[in-house]
């Protein structure tokens, strides 16, 4: 944490140990001995008020499903929830014409993004500079966040993202100079939002990025690698329990021989020249466009039996087997419903939304409408019972408090970003991000308040100005737009007397709206989404 700052000649509006004091004082944020306890109650429980682990006072972070059923009664508060998880937020002005519609007429207009004018967003995404063919992950970071943060189409960067955490890869595996890789593969899954799942699987088979991170890339007939034929059954499509190791083993097999095709590298490569040899890469990566192949050489053509069938099998037809199984069916629509709704379906709703897969061909797109549109998605099971993720922390933020500044180096924080645990196209493995509970250790709250108050207030410049507080004249008043704003005005009134006390004792407007933010942010409500 930062050294406290005299409030003479200084930029920033958060005197970080006064600022801190506040919050803990009020019961509106988590401390080190308890970040992690007073989210993961509620978590755990579906809902209901957790004891505050600072002051021991009762802090009601989830609402009880009394409180909660009453919150969802309001139109503005169920549009809320439902732009958070089919998106990342939404102004007021979003929320407001979202709450005219029906569930039905909400979900369509998500789900129906490709008919959505995303120029501004094109405009945006314009000024963000990727090096062309090796962009860092630093560049890719921003380019991303940009997009989900500024998008008309929110739906479709959730489920990129949510592709992006199942059928994963790292670009510390991939290797920094196929990067360009990494980020045709995120482009491949946003322009496959919503796809039939079994050509999907297939396609990620094929995607350059996937082949080199699990080594599909060196399967060959006479040393069979079982890496991806392992985590595809594992991880990507039926789940531990639903195979056995001969299946690996002879889906592996037909998995054997799969390449793509070389960049066009200038041969002899310099050597002792870094500057040289980076531009070579540069300059062949820019121009590459790999194209995928089967070789014969290496392909095992022989017979295999995988998952009670016997046949030549390739690649595609252990993709097919796979989608016949019940586990497949079933793996697929848990998560989605625990990525939109809540950690803890029935068994009724799972058969159900199974049900809609089977009689839409295996089209993801109806089996999310009818996770968005279900009475489950908005029970107070589902209302703030998910984790908020380090990327929703972000994005949330900004889509919340209408921000419109860019998300570069001037108010990017990338060390209180990384220590927030979840570095977009650096997953820590194969199985994604752990999530729910894990999202709020006591080391990562704390650099989501660092990330925050940079964001807010960085070192040198003025407070970023807040668009949804614009117009507020007291402290009191800009609470109550941001609370509503980042927390559906579902907040502990001793926080909310504590952040407005604080926020009076600034000098000007800015300082007091920025610090009304960060603190609200910093509150264990906003963790929950």
């Amino acid at each position: 944490m930062r050294k406290q700052r005299s409030s003479a000649g200084t930029s920033s509006i958060l005197h970080r140990r006064t600022s801190r004091r506040a919050f803990l004082a009020g019961g509106a944020a988590l401390a080190a001995a308890g970040s992690a306890a007073a989210v993961f109650g509620a978590i755990e429980m579906g809902g209901g008020a957790t004891t505050n682990a600072v002051s021991g006072n009762q802090a009601p972070v989830s609402p009880s499903s009394a409180a909660a059923a009453v919150a969802l009664g309001d139109p503005k508060v169920r549009a809320a929830h439902l732009l958070r998880r089919a998106g990342f937020g939404g102004s007021a002005q979003e929320i407001a014409e979202f709450a005219t519609l029906s569930r039905d007429e909400a979900a369509d207009r998500l789900l129906n993004f490709e008919t959505i004018d995303n120029s501004a967003l094109d405009e945006r995404l314009a000024a963000v500079k990727l090096t062309p063919g090796l962009p860092s992950i630093g560049e890719m970071t921003q380019w991303w966040l940009t997009r989900m943060a500024y998008t008309a189409r929110p739906l479709e960067e959730r489920m990129t993202l949510i592709w992006h955490g199942l059928l994963t890869t790292e670009i510390a595996k991939v290797g920094g100079r196929r990067s360009q890789l990494v980020l045709n593969q995120n482009n491949f899954y946003r322009q496959n939002a919503l796809p039939r799942w079994d050509d999907f699987v297939k396609a990620v088979g094929r995607d350059p990025a996937m082949l080199y991170y699990l080594d599909n890339i060196e399967n060959a007939k006479a040393h069979p690698n079982e890496n991806y034929a392992r985590e595809q059954m594992e991880l990507f499509t039926m789940g531990v329990g639903n195979y056995t190791e001969d299946d690996v083993r002879e889906s592996a097999r037909a998995y054997t021989g799969w390449r793509i095709t070389p960049p066009d590298l200038p041969r002899p490569l310099p050597k002792g020249d870094p500057a040289a040899l980076r531009a070579a890469y540069q300059k062949a990566y820019a121009e590459y466009t790999p194209s995928f192949l089967i070789s014969p050489r290496l392909h095992d053509g022989g017979t295999k039996t995988f998952l009670g069938k016997t046949g030549d099998f390739g690649g595609d037809d252990i993709v097919d087997i796979i989608m016949q199984t019940p586990a497949a069916a079933k793996h697929l629509c848990t998560r989605l419903f625990r990525e939109l709704a809540n950690y803890n379906p029935s068994e009724s709703t799972i058969d159900r939304l199974v049900q809609v897969w089977q009689q839409n061909d295996h089209q993801v797109k109806p089996v999310v409408r009818a996770i968005l549109t279900s009475d489950e998605f908005y029970s107070a099971a589902s209302y703030r019972a998910l984790a908020r993720s380090p990327v929703d922390f972000i994005v949330g933020m900004v889509r919340a408090l209408e921000v419109d500044t860019p998300l570069d180096a001037g108010r990017f924080s990338a060390e209180s970003y990384r220590g927030m645990n979840q570095v977009l196209f650096n997953p820590p493995s194969v199985a994604g991000w752990p999530g729910g509970a894990s999202w709020i250790s006591t080391g990562a709250f704390f650099a989501r308040a660092n990330f925050a108050d940079q964001f807010l207030a960085p070192r040198r410049g003025s407070p970023l100005q807040l668009s949804a507080l614009a117009g507020a004249k007291t402290p009191s008043d800009m609470f109550d737009r941001c609370a509503h704003a980042l927390v559906d005005g579902q907040i502990a009134s001793a926080s909310r007397d504590a952040i407005v006390a604080y926020a009076e004792t600034l000098p000007t407007p800015a300082e007091q709206a920025s610090a009304v933010a960060y603190l609200t942010l910093c509150s264990p409500e906003y963790q929950l989404m």
